[in-house]
């Protein structure tokens, strides 16, 4: 059962910084090595880790499919060729790096830590900001979340051609949610449809004690 007022998360008049409020958590036996602070903020990997090898090596088999579809001819040009930009976009993707939450004292960022670059690909199709700040953070709370994975059978129906099969995981996750924005309420749309992104757990206890990190850390509650 996880604290509902944890030892770390009481008020002190002494935190009134990003910095000084990561050292008390981080000092707490709630602390998560997930959270790290780094470059004047704090920092939490959304995405899996994707080794720098294999990135090049992805982007070397697509370069060599590429060099391939001059050397053979149609349809097996083209086969090489589709296969070759699968490899490239994946390679080139790879060297992104991880997929990162940048927490600062006002706003937090979305980016890649090895280009440096913006990313939107977050677990809900309506933010697509890479900036967010702090005060169109609605609420940051435990979640239950269910995730479709769906993936082509080549062999399922040979006549007929693939067929799509769709399976579900069901993950804890600590949702973040955002206002709406004005675009968002023109359309019509509710208070209980704002957008939101997750930061995927492997346990409950986890997300759940991962949230309650987070409202501290970001002040969600405070001016």
């Amino acid at each position: 059962m996880v604290d509902v007022t944890p030892a770390w998360s009481l008020p002190e008049t002494s935190m009134d910084n990003l910095e000084e409020r990561f050292k008390k958590y981080e000092k707490s036996d709630n602390y998560n090595s997930r959270l790290i602070w780094d470059e004047d903020c704090v920092k939490i990997v959304l995405s899996a880790k994707y080794p720098l090898l294999r990135a090049f090596a992805n982007l070397l088999v697509g370069v060599i499919c590429i060099i391939i579809t001059v050397t053979i001819s149609w349809p097996e040009s083209g086969i090489a060729a589709f296969f070759g930009f699968v490899f490239f976009m994946i390679g080139l993707a790879g060297l992104r790096g991880n997929q990162t939450l940048l927490i600062h004292e006002n706003h937090l960022e979305i980016r890649f830590d090895r280009m440096n670059s913006g990313s939107t690909e977050v677990e809900n199709p309506d933010c697509n900001s890479t900036e967010i700040k702090r005060e169109d953070i609605t609420a940051i709370k435990y979640c239950a979340a269910t995730i479709a994975h769906t993936r082509e059978n080549h062999n399922a129906d040979i006549h007929g051609g693939p067929t799509t099969i769709t399976t579900y995981e069901k993950i804890s996750a600590t949702r973040i949610f955002l206002a709406l924005t004005d675009e968002m309420k023109e359309y019509g749309m509710d208070d209980d449809e704002n957008p939101w992104f997750d930061i995927k757990s492997k346990t409950k206890i986890e997300a759940e004690e991962l949230a309650e990190a987070l409202n501290f850390l970001i002040r969600l509650n405070s001016d």
